[in-house]
């Protein structure tokens, strides 16, 4: 319920977002799927006080919009943005669900261990997930502290999603959060599913995680993103974001470069799930 309420308060400001913007609530009504998302992860960003920084936020969901496609190299530091963005995407996908506009969820987090938000409980101490750099800097510990409750509220609404990782993965996280991740798994039986991958590595163009989703009207969109675990970090590493409907040029590119891999080595194919053609 309490998700219910922030998510209509975020419709709310996506109304006056939009409003602001001499846009009236004949033509919001009108909009595509894609825009009606966009403004509400735009309006999630500004609903959430602890998100920063929210303009270079703002910013990748304007360049969503009009490219679908975002890619940057850089320090860990884009870090923040991204995963940013990410988590207001989940949330606004969960509850996208829970209130009719999406028909269903797909995703796979596709990292090399188990993924971080997954092997925290909510609320608790995730120093031991974290590369030191991170443990530092308040901006990227909310990245991790803030999704282990939005993946959990996107599992509880339905969503489905894939966990899969490289054989030894497991093993790469402490015994106390494998016990999470066991136990999260024992939770949400039937919707979280863990996949261990046949390869005992995985390429870092694949690090990230890929949604497909079909809205009420049977259109098929799909979100992907292109990160780093937060217990790997490195001085320089590419990360990108797609965000779309499956026939569009880039968003296809990605999701088949992902899928292809992930069938390739035992992992879900979430285009057979969804009977994407």
């Amino acid at each position: 319920m309490r998700l219910l309420k922030v998510f209509f308060g975020i419709i709310a400001l996506g109304t006056t977002v939009l409003s602001a913007q001499s846009v009236s609530r004949k033509e919001i009504e009108k909009m595509g799927f894609s825009q009606k998302f966009l403004a509400s992860v735009r309006s999630c960003i500004e609903y959430n006080q602890e998100l920063i920084p929210k303009e270079e936020m703002y910013a990748l969901v304007a360049r969503l919009a009009a490219d679908s496609k975002i890619i940057e190299s850089g320090s860990d530091d884009l870090r923040v943005k991204f995963v940013g963005l990410q988590g207001c995407i989940e949330h606004v996908l969960a509850c996208s669900q829970a209130l009719g506009e999406i028909q269903e969820i797909i995703g796979v987090i596709h990292t090399p261990s188990p993924a971080t938000p997954l092997c925290a409980r909510p609320r608790s101490d995730v120093s031991g997930l974290l590369d030191e750099s991170i443990r530092r800097d308040p901006k990227k510990l909310l990245t991790v502290l803030s999704r282990t409750q939005i993946v959990r509220e996107y599992l509880m609404k339905g969503g489905k999603l894939y966990v899969a990782y490289p054989q030894g993965g497991l093993e790469k996280r402490s015994p106390e959060q494998q016990k999470i991740y066991c136990e999260a798994l024992n939770q949400f039986q039937g919707n979280l599913i863990d996949q261990i991958l046949a390869t005992d590595a995985i390429p870092q163009d694949m690090v990230g995680a890929t949604y497909i989703i079909r809205t009420a009207n049977r259109q098929l969109y799909a979100f992907s993103i292109k990160s780093r675990q937060a217990n790997d970090i490195q001085d320089l590493s590419e990360w990108g974001a797609w965000f779309g409907p499956v026939q569009n040029l880039a968003i296809a590119a990605r999701i088949n470069e992902v899928f292809n891999y992930l069938s390739r080595v035992g992992g879900p194919d979430l285009r057979n799930d969804l009977d994407w053609d």
